[in-house]
Order: structure tokens, then sequence, then C-alpha cells
């Protein structure tokens, strides 16, 4: 059976990266960071990635997000390209680009090769991920772009008539379900006559776990939203050996659990009633090396300011109206190998910590070898959308 991550709930016995045969407590660590990828030379999203985190759940913090910070980044970094000579490097820096090892001549080149690479995962996972852009009509894609835009970024580029509502709707849906395989049928809200240029982008994503959860362990257990709501949700459950450690500082819980296709998912489980207080922790001060202040302005992609221009063959400004992000994230309990815990057996069932995914916690699927974030979310209430 098969959940979407926003019903993937962990129940996980044994703390601890420690040696088989060795007995151990749970562990404080207040100044650790958690083991990670290293760095890559050419682009480390993870600012990109926390500075829209916080964007999209301060209108709402009780609400569940999850986005795609890479898939994201494709389309974007497309557009970035086209803005003026001033406005573009602050732009590609903000979505993570250094700059300083992307010559000028390979810019178009360059990235779109890099992301490609970073977006193609071996065999063991399933993957589709692609964007459109709708320009309005009286404002022709240039065909250069166009090519460009479909070869190296997969994007798709269609003239639309925003004028009409229904018209303009229908026809996005129409060219969205077209574009995904019929997985999405229904994307677009809360248009306006006067748009421009709005941007769709979606991610389908199903991985493994390294390390089988049997399915005949996933029983339905109740997920505690708040001290006046609890929900059914289906938790897995397995007895191994896991990356986990405790913050004091973050009040929190980082547990890391290995997947396929050169992935690993990282949840922070926060104390309860610390949600808030935890997000604004890792903004400051986060896991691994992200601890650098980034400013929530500093991506600017929805004005004529940053001066939009080789898209159409007019020379008329041009600015993004809207942009609608899809994600679908699926890790089954499947695996790819089975744990070794025969040195369990020797063990006292109470000398066995558990911890229990039960309550509202944190996100993120990382990719190895580098600090780019996959995925990045956060769980509040299973059953709501």
């Amino acid at each position: 059976m098969a959940y979407p991550i926003l019903s993937l709930w962990l129940l996980v016995t044994r703390l601890g990266p420690l040696a088989y045969g060795q007995s151990a407590p749970a562990q404080e660590n207040h100044t650790t960071p958690v083991d990670g990828p290293t760095s890559s030379p050419f682009l480390d999203n993870s600012h990109f990635a926390f500075s829209l985190y916080q964007q999209l759940v301060a209108p709402d913090p009780d609400r569940n997000v999850l986005f795609s910070p890479l898939s994201l980044s494709v389309p974007l970094t497309l557009l970035a390209l086209q803005a003026k000579p001033k406005a573009r490097p602050q732009i590609l820096q903000d979505l993570g680009f250094h700059l300083a090892e992307v010559p000028e001549s390979r810019m178009h080149e360059h990235p779109s090769q890099l992301l490609e690479a970073l977006l193609s995962p071996p065999g063991a996972c399933q993957m589709d991920t692609g964007s459109m852009l709708f320009l309005g009509q009286g404002r022709n894609p240039r065909r250069k772009f166009a090519q460009r835009a479909r070869s190296l970024y997969r994007t798709e580029i269609l003239a639309t008539s925003f004028k009409n509502y229904r018209v303009a709707r229908h026809q996005m849906d129409l060219a969205m379900e077209k574009k995904t395989g019929g997985k999405i049928k229904t994307f677009f809200e809360g248009m306006k006559m006067h748009s421009v240029l709005i941007l769709a982008n979606y991610i389908f994503f199903k991985g493994k776990w390294k390390y089988r959860f049997d399915p005949k362990d996933t029983r339905i257990m109740p997920f505690s939203v708040s001290k006046e709501l609890s929900v059914p949700v289906p938790m897995m459950q397995r007895l191994g050996w896991f990356q986990l450690q405790y913050f004091r500082h973050l009040h929190s819980h980082a547990l890391q659990v290995p997947c396929v296709c050169n992935t690993t998912a990282l949840f922070i489980l926060p104390e309860k009633g610390t949600v808030a207080q935890v997000e604004e922790a890792l903004m400051k001060d986060n896991l691994d090396k992200w601890t650098e202040p980034f400013p929530l302005n500093g991506l600017n992609m929805f004005g004529y300011g940053i001066g939009l221009s080789g898209i159409s063959v007019q020379t008329i400004p041009i600015k993004v109206s809207k942009a609608v992000h899809r994600v679908e994230l699926i890790v089954d309990e499947e695996g790819t190998d089975e744990e070794n815990v025969a040195s369990f057996r020797y063990f006292p069932k109470h000398q066995i910590p558990a911890i229990h995914f039960n309550k509202p916690f944190l996100l993120l699927v990382y990719q190895e070898g580098s600090h780019n974030l996959l995925f990045m979310g956060k769980v509040i209430n299973p059953n709501a959308p």
C-alpha cells in the first residue's frame, strides 16, 4: 500500500547512529549538526527554500505546506536569465547559483544541465516534473525563447486570452491536463483580466525507503493535531538503527531516513506547541550549514522592475502575474534492502526506546552529494488538504 507524504507517519524505534551491539540511551546534542551531503560548487538552494517556506507559512501557520524548491527553481531560472543585466545576477544568486562558477557564455547551458542532472534520479524512483508559461494574447512568444524553454527547461509556452476568464481557465486547465497525462485536471483559481504572464509548475515524485517497512506493521493510530483534536492516520513502524538527535535549542528531535535515488528524508519533530518557535529558529540557525540570513524580498519575479525581455516579440513591459505550484510526493513501505536487526533479540524490550511522529512536524528531502532540497514542508493535520 502507498500513502502520500501528507499521510505518511513514522513510528520508529531505537535511537542513535550507533554500531551494532552498542547500547546507548536517547542522546542530546546542542551544537553538532546532522550529518549532511557536501555542498555543490554551482548550486545551493537552501536559502531560497527557507525563504519561500517562510513566505508560504506566514498567511496561515496552521495549514499543511509542501513544495519543491528544486522543481520550482527550473522555470524561475529560465525567467531570471531574461531579466535585465543589472537585476539578473541578484535573482540567480537568490535562487542559489554560485555565479563565479558559471561562465557568462554558458549562462543558459550550465544551469539547465545542472538542474537536469539534479532532477534525473536513477530508475528506482519515478518522477515527472515540468512547467508552463501562459502568455497573454497580444504578446507572441519568441521562437528562440520557446525552443530553449522546451529543450532545456521542460517548459512549454502557450498564448492565452486572459480577458475571458472562463475561456482562459478552460484553456489552461486543458493544457495542464494534456502535459501531465491527466494527473492534473483543474489547476487555476483567482486569475485577473490584466494578467500578463502566469507560471505553472508541477512535480510528481514516488520514491522508496532504503530499508523496507513491513506493510503488515502499518496501523491506524491517533495523530495529535492540537489539544482539542486528534485524527486517525496510518502509521508505519519499524525496529532498526536510526540517525536521530535531539537539539535543545530547537526543542526538537531530528530524524534522518535514507531513501533510494541518492535522497534522504529529514523529519523534524518539535515538542508540543513549539512549531512556530522551531520555524523561527530554523530560519536563523538551521540543522546544517544554513545559518546566514536571507531577505524575504530577495527574489522579486513579480514586478516590472526586473525588466523581463526576450520572451515575446513585442517590446512592451512584461511581468509574472501569478505562479502556481503543484506537488505530489509518495513514499510507501517498500524498500530496497532489509535491515539486519538480529542483534535486537539481546536487548530487553524496556531498553529499546521509541519515538512517535504523531504530532505536527517538518520534513525536508535533500539530495545526497549536495545541499539542495528537493522537497520541504510541514504537516499540521494529516487529514486536511
